[in-house]
């Protein structure tokens, strides 16, 4: 008869150590909650934000975004957005942060014609020139531009767009009023945009606050638009691409 002796090895079963666990989220909205409370609402209509579970980028909420070239002004604008509070998530300058989100525009969305469609952005917080990072939809591309400084808008690049597909973005930016900031975009996982050495926010006691929805995405040649937004995270410094992109 045979024995056979199970020798524990803890060394192979050892839990990973601090340094390897992923650093807590700032903000993880995504919408499987099947309520809006984790963020700020500015639309002209009921309506025109609201839970579907059908697209998703993953689980079983996100958020659907409807505008109208009917719909009233809201702050100067019309517009169907959510944001962060100027406050929450406390985001300071001179540190980097990481964002992540995801859009489907639907076959039927049509760009507008007189202006860009602005559908994630960064506002400053005292009214400096905004926003000082944008993505955006101009004719049948992304658009990914900077108002972070007085001077003329910079344009950081041009992608071809796709509809009927979730896109997901990854931002990793170090917000500073000098030029020591950076910033690096990935859309689908491929690298679109890195800049260093560069002005990222105007000169304020805190950086920006997140915005993301539709704005300027309707004019007199387009009534209506609907754009879905989903898996909406940020991260601080010691973050990484895994920790802020889409789950599977």
């Amino acid at each position: 008869m045979r024995f056979f002796i199970l020798i524990s090895l803890p060394f192979l079963f050892a839990l990973p150590s601090a340094s390897q666990e992923k650093p807590a989220l700032l903000k993880e909205v995504d919408f499987e909650s099947g309520d809006l409370n984790a963020m700020n609402l500015q639309a002209g209509n009921e309506d025109a934000i609201a839970i579907v579970s059908s697209p998703v980028r993953s689980g079983s909420g996100a958020v659907k975004t409807v505008l109208r070239i009917t719909d009233p002004i809201v702050h100067k604008g019309q517009r169907a957005e959510l944001s962060d509070g100027k406050k929450e998530p406390l985001i300071e300058m001179d540190h980097d942060y990481w964002y992540g989100l995801s859009i489907f525009l639907p076959d039927g969305f049509r760009p507008p014609s007189e202006s860009d469609a602005v559908l994630f952005q960064w506002h400053s917080q005292q009214g400096g020139p905004s926003p000082v990072l944008a993505i955006r939809v101009r004719g049948e591309q992304w658009k990914i531009t900077s108002d972070a400084t007085p001077d003329k808008r910079r344009k950081l690049a041009v992608i071809s767009l796709e509809r009927g597909k979730w896109t997901d973005w990854v931002i990793h930016v170090r917000w500073s009023s000098s030029p020591d900031g950076f910033w690096t975009i990935w859309k689908d996982k491929t690298e679109v945009v890195s800049e260093t050495g560069i002005i990222t926010q105007y000169p304020e006691e805190r950086g920006p606050y997140a915005k993301f929805g539709q704005y300027h995405s309707v004019d007199k040649n387009v009534s209506e638009n609907t754009v879905y937004f989903d898996e909406y995270r940020i991260a601080g410094p010691g973050a990484n691409y895994e920790s802020i992109a889409p789950r599977p």
